[in-house]
Parts: structure tokens; sequence; C-alpha cells
């Protein structure tokens, strides 16, 4: 009881934030919060207000309405969190929703601590999650702060150890599926499969979703599909990390027909930035080009302004220089080069342009290109690169200068993009943002490197990552090549190689020899 009391003594020093659109719901909250004690409040009315401040405070708690912008989904709000460094895994974020399983359902990030409140909710569950806090705070931000770190045999230890003392089943239950999440990030598939059985059986979305992960990772592509596939009543819960990963696996394939067809059942209605930019690259990789633009201008005019807006007008600009490289008529490239030129003057005249500053500079480039020649655009790039700071840039945006650049002809220099998007790539959460951005780095790698030349191209890419100490990553680029081109033994033998250097027995889908073990 001592321990309790001492526990939760330190609700008063915890910083909490609220975040809530409507005025009179944020002053309510805030008195709420400050009755029961809380003395460092912070609250916001609106999220860029908090991703643009300097002053960036560690918060322990917070509050967040889901529906607080209508552009962009409560998922996509706390991705952005996330990556400003305003939510770590050590944060408690309670989602006030009006639509609980929506909220559940859409935000996949396994080691942060999310909760949810269905409105209307009371002062007696405002103090009910700051106490969960408090109480499990003790066991978990330790373990949360290794594993933040990347350091998770510690934070394994630490976890193994937490839980033989005595915690309340509830704590129990998370503290294995953060152990199983641990495990996964270690690569001990066969540990985790034993410990999935029971949530599975029970059909638990978070064990459903960790076994299929397993069954990627080990090559199974096959069970994938089968379970995206799976129309269960608890599968049903989860449509756009479904649709997400089925157009992902098609577009491994290249097959842009398949990937086509799961694109135009997604309803238009309430899609993420993330879903719209993907359903528009799905509808330019199937050749549905005059479709694709018709189909951002219609999400442009719906967006009205913001930053929203000025994304997707950097996405139809894409589109038009894409029809202005493959175009073969001589009579639609100056429309098109009129339509481009109106488009940028309009995305330069926002007042949130410096914002996307990188982007307007790639695409200027690439219409100095079609205008003036390659050696005009490449000196002008070569003025301006100074705001490509590659350690900034996104999967996104690095594959956008690899397009770029391979126009400009300068390969050696796409290839650099390409690579440095692997790494962002390869180090992002696992979730569904992770798996849009391995869509655009497969369009970006397919679209530059020829087929002749793909395999070789990624046994490059797993040389660079040997050189940099990235063994993990380097035996994914050589199963790649070795998948690509089984006709070539080195790459295959380079992956055995690196599976022994890594202990591991089988790496997606292929098995070490016996005589190599």
């Amino acid at each position: 009881m001592t321990q309790l009391k001492l526990d939760l003594a330190k609700l008063f020093d915890l910083q909490v934030l609220v975040i809530e659109s409507d005025q009179d719901l944020l002053h309510l909250i805030k008195q709420m919060l400050h009755s029961l004690g809380i003395k460092k409040l912070t609250s916001k009315s609106n999220v860029e207000e908090l991703l643009n401040s300097k002053e960036k405070l560690s918060y322990d708690v917070i509050f967040l309405d889901y529906q607080i912008e209508e552009q962009r989904s409560g998922a996509e709000i706390v991705e952005a969190l996330i990556m400003a460094g305003i939510l770590p895994n050590r944060t408690r974020l309670v989602l006030l929703a009006a639509e609980n399983d929506r909220a559940r359902h859409a935000i996949e990030y396994p080691y942060h601590q999310i909760e949810y409140l269905s409105r209307p909710f009371n002062i007696k569950q405002l103090d009910a999650e700051l106490k969960q806090h408090v109480m499990s705070g003790v066991w978990l931000k330790p373990i949360l702060s290794l594993a933040g770190l990347g350091r998770y045999n510690d934070a394994l230890k630490l976890l193994l150890h937490t839980r033989q003392q005595p915690i309340s089943d509830d704590l129990q239950q998370l503290l294995l599926k953060l152990k199983i999440q641990l495990l996964l990030d270690m690569d001990k598939h066969e540990t985790v499969v034993p410990l999935l059985k029971t949530p599975v059986a029970e059909m638990q979305g978070w064990a459903l979703w960790a076994l299929f992960r397993i069954r990627y990772e080990r090559g199974d592509i096959a069970a994938c599909e089968a379970f995206l596939q799976d129309g269960s009543e608890e599968l049903a819960k989860y449509a756009e990390r479904r649709e997400i990963w089925q157009i992902y696996l098609a577009i491994q394939q290249l097959d842009y027909d398949k990937a086509l067809q799961v694109a135009v059942k997604i309803p238009n209605v309430g899609m993420s930035m993330k879903m719209v930019r993907l359903v528009h690259m799905v509808l330019i990789l199937a050749g549905k080009t005059e479709q694709a633009i018709e189909f951002i201008e219609r999400k442009r005019r719906l967006a009205g302004k913001g930053l929203l807006f000025l994304q997707l007008s950097i996405a139809q600009a894409r589109s038009l220089l894409l029809l202005l490289t493959l175009n073969q008529d001589p009579l639609k490239k100056p429309v098109l080069l009129i339509q481009l030129k109106q488009l940028l003057q309009q995305i330069e005249d926002d007042k949130d342009v410096t914002q996307i500053a990188a982007a307007v500079l790639l695409i200027r480039t690439h219409l100095m290109k079609f205008e003036q020649g390659v050696d005009s655009a490449q000196l002008y790039l070569l003025q301006q690169q100074q705001q490509l700071q590659v350690p900034e840039m996104s999967v996104s945006m690095l594959c956008h200068a690899a397009v770029v650049y391979a126009g400009l002809e300068q390969p050696e220099r796409a290839f650099d993009f390409l690579f440095e998007a692997n790494k962002v790539f390869d180090q992002m959460l696992d979730n569904s943002a992770r798996v849009f951005a391995g869509c655009l780095h497969r369009h970006a790698f397919d679209f530059i490197i020829s087929p002749q030349h793909r395999a070789a191209a990624y046994a490059t890419m797993a040389q660079r990552h040997q050189q940099q100490q990235d063994f993990k990553l380097a035996a994914k680029m050589y199963q790649a090549a070795a998948k690509m081109a089984p006709d070539q033994p080195d790459y295959l033998q380079q992956l055995h190689l690196l599976m022994r250097q890594l202990g591991l027995r089988k790496f997606r889908g292929i098995t070490l020899p016996a005589t190599q073990l």
C-alpha cells in the first residue's frame, strides 16, 4: 500500500498536454485536470501550432481529440507527433474519440501506450487514465526507454525480470505484447510463434498481425495474401492496413492490375493522405495517368488550402512531369508545360510553401529540363543543392530526388538517393506508414533501374550496407538480388555468409545449407 501511495503521489508532477479544437471542451478538460491536481498543463487548439513550436517539452500524458482535423486522420496526426519527437513511446496517449473502434484500429504503434476514451467522458475517467500511467509507468518506462534506443536485448531482460514481480494481470498481458514485439524486432520468430498460440486462437487482432509479420519475414507470400483476404469480423476492422499491404505485395510482384483492383474499391470518403497518394500512384503504375490526374485534382479541390493542399499539388505536379516524360505526342507537350507552370505558380504563391521547399526545388529542376535542357537543369540543381539535406529527407523526398537525378542523366547520384531512401525505410516503425514508404521506394527503384540491371543494383546496395556495418539490411538486399537472378550463385553465397554472421538459420524463405551451419 505504501508503494501505491508513493506512485500516486507522482501524479501531481505529471507533464500533461491537451490538444482539443473545441474551445469550450478544451476549457472544461483543463478545469477537470486542474481539479485533479495537475499543475504542469499545456493546451493547444490545433496540431500545427504544436508541431511548429520551438519549445519541445517532454510530456507524460497527451490527451488528443481524434477528430481535431478534417484533412488528416487521427492516425496521421499521431504519426506526425511521433516523427516530431513529441510522442515518444514512454508517453501515454489518450485519444478522445466519438468513434472508439475507428480510433482503436487505425493506429498501429506497438511500443506506444495508447488508450481510448469515448465521448462523452467524465472526470473519473480522466483520473483513471492519469493514475494508470503513474502505476504502470514505474514498470514500463525503463523497458520502453531501452526499446526506444534499440537496446532490445537489455529491454527484454528487464521485461522478463519485471514479469516475475507481483504485478496485475492487465500489466502481465501488456508485457506479453511488448515481449513479442521485442522478439520480432530481434528476429526471434521461432520463439514468438508458441507465444502467439493462445491470442491467435482467441482472434486477438494484434496477435494476428504479429503472425502475419512472421509469415512475411519468412517469405511465405501466399499465406500473407490469404490472410489479407480473410473475411473474419476481427480483420474487417483493419481495412486500411489490409488494403495498403495488398497493394504493397502487388507492387513487389509488379502486378499493377492487381494493385489497381484493390485501389479502385477503396472508399473515396475519409481517405487518409497516404492512401490518397497510394491510390494515385497505383493509377499511374497501371497506365491510368489521366485518371490519376483527375483523382488528385478532385482531392485538391476538396482540400482547398493548407499543407494537405500543397502535398496534393506536389503529387499532381509529379503526374504532369511523368506525362511529359512518357509523352510521344509533340502537340501535347506545350499544353502539359503550361499546366505544370500554372500549378507550380499556385504552389509557390502559397504562404506555407517554405514547408515543402525541397519538393518545389525538385519540380522546378525537372521542369527546367523540359524547357531549357539537361545542362541548365543540372547547373540550377547544383546551385540549389544545399536545400537537399539528406539526413532530414523522408523516403518520399529521397525517391523524388532519385527520379529527378535519373532524368538529369546522373545515374550515380540517383542511385545514391535510392540507397539513402532504403536506409530510412528500413529504420521506420513497423506500421502502415512504413508499408506506404516501401511502395514509393519500389516504384522509384523500378522506374530508374532497368529490369536487366535490378539484381546487380540490389547487390551493390548490399555491398554498401555491409561497408556501413548494417549486415541485416545487406542480407535483405542480397536476398532480393538472389530472388531476382537465381542463375547468379554469388548473390546466394553472399547471403549465406551474412546469415552465418548474423546467426540466422532461416532468412526470408531461405534456409542455410546443412554444410554451412
